[in-house]
């Protein structure tokens, strides 16, 4: 090989190594692209409710999507929920911090354009909300989702999945009922026989208003472990004292709002079974009038009252 020959390979073959050890000429970053979101459902009036971007100024009008909402969307996607979300004798959120992240506070009775003012662009009403008010909603161009009164845990279930899919949270909606299953079947398994026959439980609440069958509560009852002493009756129905006495249930529940005056005092039931043995306690009303997840707990405090050698405190 010559002189010239040998140079040229040398050079080449550095070139080819300095090639090697350069830094690979940087890739232009593509941004991830958001997969297509639409969805279509129902809600507790009958009426379809349709989105075709998942919902990011999420604005709740119920106790029930205060609660259920916090769990599936975080306050980032909440600009507003009830000012019943703050009030612990009636919610089951009323201690997580996160509710202070939420920048308004939706009051009584709001007027629409209160409502229309926060720029949603998705809004949870009650059923019973105005009928009024929730057209001048939608004709604002607002997409709004009403929900439904429910009477069993089922139901309840079915609300939480279908609300799951309209915000885009159909796998954290999943979960939620799976773990309210879970807990329910815990439950069973912990009273499973306890008793040749289950004892009659009566729920009273002011006035005399007692909760019949159809109702959550009647639904709670059953899954804790006892017999509805109202069952007879159907829906809320208020009843005389001579009808309580009747009853003569094994446990009474007391509603967090009956006085000492109507109930605990009062002499007309110091006969009650439920009396003489000391089966008489008051459940938080945030327990037996959820229409969320947390109805659960209250599942879970009238199987302790019923059954307190099989269940756990919690």
């Amino acid at each position: 090989m010559n002189r010239y020959r040998l140079i040229a390979l040398v050079v080449l073959t550095l070139t080819l190594i300095l090639a090697g050890c350069a830094p690979a000429t940087p890739t232009e970053e593509v941004a991830p692209t958001e997969e297509p979101f639409s969805v279509s459902v129902v809600d507790g009036l009958g009426n379809e409710v349709a989105l075709n971007a998942k919902p990011q100024r999420i604005v709740s009008m119920t106790l029930a999507s205060d609660e259920i909402l916090l769990d599936l969307v975080g306050p980032e996607r909440l600009i507003a929920v009830t000012y019943l979300a703050a009030d612990a004798t009636t919610s089951n959120i009323a201690e997580r911090p996160e509710l202070a992240q939420i920048p308004n506070v939706i009051q009584p009775n709001p007027s629409p354009e209160q409502i229309i003012a926060l720029e949603p662009d998705l809004v949870f009403v009650a059923t019973f909300t105005d009928a009024t008010v929730i057209q001048q909603l939608r004709d604002a161009g607002l997409s709004v989702f009403a929900v439904g009164f429910f009477t069993s845990i089922d139901a309840m279930q079915q609300n939480i999945l279908t609300i799951g899919e309209l915000v885009g949270e159909p796998q954290k909606a999943a979960a939620m009922v799976d773990e309210m299953n879970a807990r329910l079947q815990a439950v069973a398994e912990a009273i499973a026989g306890a008793a040749e026959e289950k004892p009659s439980v009566l729920y009273l609440a002011s006035d005399g208003w007692v909760a019949g069958s159809g109702t959550t509560v009647d639904d709670i009852i059953t899954h804790a472990g006892g017999v509805n002493a109202a069952a007879d009756l159907v829906d809320w129905n208020q009843v005389s004292e001579e009808a309580i006495i009747q009853m003569d249930p094994d446990y009474v529940i007391l509603s967090s709002y009956v006085t000492d005056e109507e109930f605990a005092s009062n002499p007309v039931f110091a006969n009650l079974k439920a009396v003489r043995q000391g089966h008489v306690m008051a459940i938080s009303d945030a327990y037996m009038s959820a229409a969320s997840q947390y109805i659960v707990r209250g599942v879970e405090e009238v199987a302790r009252f019923l059954y307190p050698e099989r269940m756990p405190e919690g």
